[in-house]
């Protein structure tokens, strides 16, 4: 299916989730990220032709970003499911199409924690997706990849440790109370 749409029309909200591939035709698209306070991260601009939102249909996750028109356009949506089917037909080219998604899923990940939240929900967030390996790691590799300084890291476990969250057992920080995360931080 072929739409002809007018500058400011939303291709699909972050969050939502796809059974389309959008193939920009014509125009120039926006894909930006939703900040607190309502504030807009660019992600990227595409213009027409170009696929947008492919990562969702790879991956079988919701837009981890929307977008808009930022001119007139012309937008085909096509059903990805028939196309993932053609594709499972060639494993090479279905498990290099995987194994992109997962890298493009990381760098979404990184672009959401580096440019949208703070030290403080990095790092919560850090913990509730990975106990195992925050409680394997030393604090300055947890500080390495959150890209924070050790020194705001160690200030930080502060808060989780009076908040019952984690706790310090042999010298080693153990998480206790997971659930509480998401009672005390957003992201």
């Amino acid at each position: 299916m072929v739409r002809r749409l007018k500058k400011g029309s939303i291709l699909f909200l972050e969050g939502e989730v796809s059974t389309y591939l959008h193939l920009l035709i014509e125009g120039e698209a926006l894909v930006y990220k939703s900040a607190k306070g309502g504030r807009e991260v660019v992600i990227h601009r595409f213009s027409g032709p170009t696929i947008i939102g492919e990562l969702a249909n790879l991956t079988g996750t919701p837009f981890p970003a929307s977008c808009r028109l930022e001119r007139d356009g012309v937008v085909g949506l096509l059903r990805f499911k028939g196309i993932l089917e053609e594709l499972e037909k060639v494993p090479l080219a279905y498990n290099f199409l995987q194994s992109l998604a997962k890298k493009m899923l990381f760098l979404d990940n990184l672009i959401h924690s580096s440019l949208l939240l703070d030290s403080e929900a990095r790092i919560a967030k850090f913990i509730y997706e990975n106990p195992d390996l925050f409680e394997s790691l030393k604090q300055h590799h947890v500080a390495s990849i959150l890209n924070i300084k050790p020194e705001t890291l160690s200030r930080k476990l502060l808060r989780f440790k009076e908040l019952g969250i984690i706790e310090n057992r042999h010298g080693r920080l153990v998480v206790v109370n997971r659930e509480k995360i998401p009672v005390h931080f957003q992201w």
